[in-house]
């Protein structure tokens, strides 16, 4: 009975089409199937587009915003032909997570070539299905958008098949789990998951800064921190202490153990000028209750530009905060003293945009306590502050600026090396900020549109992950950007990218 668990997920799959349909239309393969119980004959019997055509609003598979995201994409067409796919399906609370990733409030909002470059990275082609994958084993799959999704198999004391998708170390992305697998349609398979994922490598660390130099240093330290708690219980209590900052890491199976560090700094603009060379935080860690050989991974959140009170924030009322980390650092399990995170990306765009304040969320990966002290604590000795340095003379030269060429048949394409580069440090080194967005498409980072005064490293362009999407009208557009070096020196002049819309 190795497939009952198979059966059990598809089984919510039929109990939410039970307000269109009698159950007796939903004869499920017996267990005893070697290959997997499947999705049923009514599934079987048709296509992709057929079921998401289908009006999902009403029934119990909350797919409705998913179908309606597939079709403003365009996609519909694509799941009705004879070629098979393997598509992940998001449920609605998935869907609300990608809206709030890209940074739309509803699927009707979103520019569909934005929808469409997204979820062509939760679609391969053929049939790819739970029991083609070995226990402990993950595959590498091309998505039909040319970037890869990972399918992994794992097991636990009463379930041979959990499948998650894109958990791999080389991404950055949050891993999700599979809650209804190897729906079969007659034209591919669905895997049904209630978390966004999307393919995101980790950004890779750009050099420590050279030491010297003719820079300034201002110090902002943190003017509120707490920590919150979720729960029952706890989720609507505040933890403002005096003394510690406790962090844990949050459970998805006892949500009570959950902390997270909560802190806001003010950003008056420096007395050095307007821009920054680096920025960087710095948290004092106390006691952590781990051995030296452990190794846990500490990360900081952007946080909404929203204000909070200290000593009525909780975990219900804080603000939301990305899911992908400014910044994420490795730290010995034992470490006691001052830990860094670089965030002058986030400090760079906010001044930029004339930000009055950063909230900044801490979070780790280790079921231990993580203490930190705050500002209150011994009359603020080991309060968190932020070092925001003047720009020192860049190290970076011209390498090539030329025109990227895209087309109504081709309206996604990936920024590359040839269209945008500079010289005079590794690629991880040098960082471009958007000083002029485009108009006729958007610039996307592995999906997610970037805004004014956003950022992406040259490493980005080289591994593709930085895409311009046409939008579908207009004959020209340009992009401005302002290039900088590890260091914080800014290339003298900015740089204009023409984008050539045959």
């Amino acid at each position: 009975m190795k497939n009952l668990k198979l059966y059990l997920k598809t089984l919510f799959f039929c109990t939410g089409l039970l307000v269109a349909a009698g159950c007796s239309k939903f004869e499920l393969l017996k267990n005893e199937d070697s290959d997997g119980a499947a999705a049923g004959a009514n599934l079987k019997a048709q296509t992709i587009k057929q079921f998401l055509l289908t009006d999902h609003s009403t029934d119990l598979t909350e797919l409705d915003l998913f179908s309606a995201a597939v079709k403003r994409a365009g996609l519909v067409d694509l799941f009705g032909t004879s070629d098979s796919y393997t598509s992940v399906f998001l449920t609605n609370p998935a869907m609300k997570q990608l809206l709030a990733t890209i940074g739309y409030a509803s699927v009707d909002q979103v520019p569909p070539i934005i929808l469409k470059n997204l979820l062509e990275d939760l679609i391969i082609k053929g049939k790819l299905k739970s029991t083609d994958i070995g226990l402990g084993e993950s595959k590498k799959m091309e998505t039909i958008n040319g970037n890869f999704i990972y399918y992994s198999r794992s097991s636990s004391s009463s379930d041979q098949y959990i499948l998650t998708i894109n958990q791999n170390s080389s991404l950055s992305s949050t891993a999700a789990v599979v809650r209804s697998q190897d729906l079969e349609f007659s034209n591919g398979v669905a895997q049904v998951t209630a978390q966004f994922t999307f393919y995101r490598l980790l950004d890779e660390k750009p050099d420590d800064a050279i030491p010297g130099g003719n820079v300034v240093t201002e110090k902002i330290n943190v003017t509120k921190d707490v920590y919150i708690r979720g729960g029952n219980g706890n989720n609507n209590a505040n933890f403002n202490d005096a003394a510690t900052m406790d962090l844990k890491a949050v459970s998805s199976a006892d949500a009570t153990v959950g902390r997270i560090g909560v802190m806001q700094f003010p950003l008056t603009k420096p007395g050095f000028g307007d821009k920054i060379g680096a920025a960087k935080m710095f948290v004092y860690v106390y006691n952590t209750g781990l051995t030296p050989s452990t190794i846990y991974s500490f990360s900081a959140h952007l946080g909404e530009n929203k204000d909070w009170i200290e000593s009525t924030i909780t975990w219900n009322n804080a603000p939301t905060y990305n899911s992908v980390a400014m910044s994420t650092i490795p730290v010995p399990g034992a470490t006691v003293g001052w830990v860094s995170f670089d965030v002058t990306s986030a400090v760079s765009q906010l001044y930029a945009n004339n930000g009055s304040f950063i909230n900044v969320f801490l979070r780790h990966n280790v079921d231990n306590f993580i203490k930190l002290r705050p500002r209150e604590f011994s009359s603020g000795s080991f309060a968190a502050y932020i070092a925001v340095t003047s720009p020192p003379i860049t190290l970076l030269k011209l390498g090539q600026v030329s025109p990227l060429n895209v087309s109504a048949s081709k309206p996604i394409v990936p920024l590359t090396i040839a269209n945008l580069q500079m010289t005079g440090t590794d690629d991880k080194n040098i960082t471009y900020t958007i000083k002029q967005v485009p108009t006729a498409g958007y610039l996307v980072k592995y999906g997610v549109p970037l805004s004014a005064n956003a950022s992406f490293s040259q490493t980005d362009i080289a591994k593709g992950a930085v895409k311009y999407l046409y939008g579908g009208t207009g004959n020209a557009d340009k992009i401005v950007f302002e290039a900088r070096d590890h260091n914080g020196g800014y290339f003298a002049n900015e740089l204009s990218l023409d984008i050539v819309i045959n």
